[in-house]
């Protein structure tokens, strides 16, 4: 069986959503296709905050960490502004 790993850039509503699809697909897509499709590393702005259902030994706020440690990354950053345009001037 072929193994890929998955980082994951965000961890929100839809980010969530996405692990848990492929928790739930994950079998299923080895068993038809031989690929085993691992979530390797999550993205998050807060690594401390808690996030039900999702392995808290995955997140780390390293983007370079999530790209450097998988073979695929989805990216399901909401917003439209990056972090430092937040704030009022």
């Amino acid at each position: 069986m072929r193994g890929i790993t998955i980082g994951l850039l965000g961890c929100g509503t839809v980010g969530r959503g996405f692990v848990e699809l492929l928790s739930r697909e994950r079998q299923r897509i080895a068993s038809r296709d031989g690929i085993d499709l691992r979530l390797e590393r999550i993205l998050v702005r807060d690594d401390h905050k808690l996030r039900v259902g999702i392995d808290q030994r995955l997140l780390t706020t390293n983007a370079v960490e999530v790209i450097d440690s998988s073979d695929i990354v989805v990216e399901l950053v909401g917003g439209v502004h990056s972090p430092d345009q937040l704030h009022d001037d």
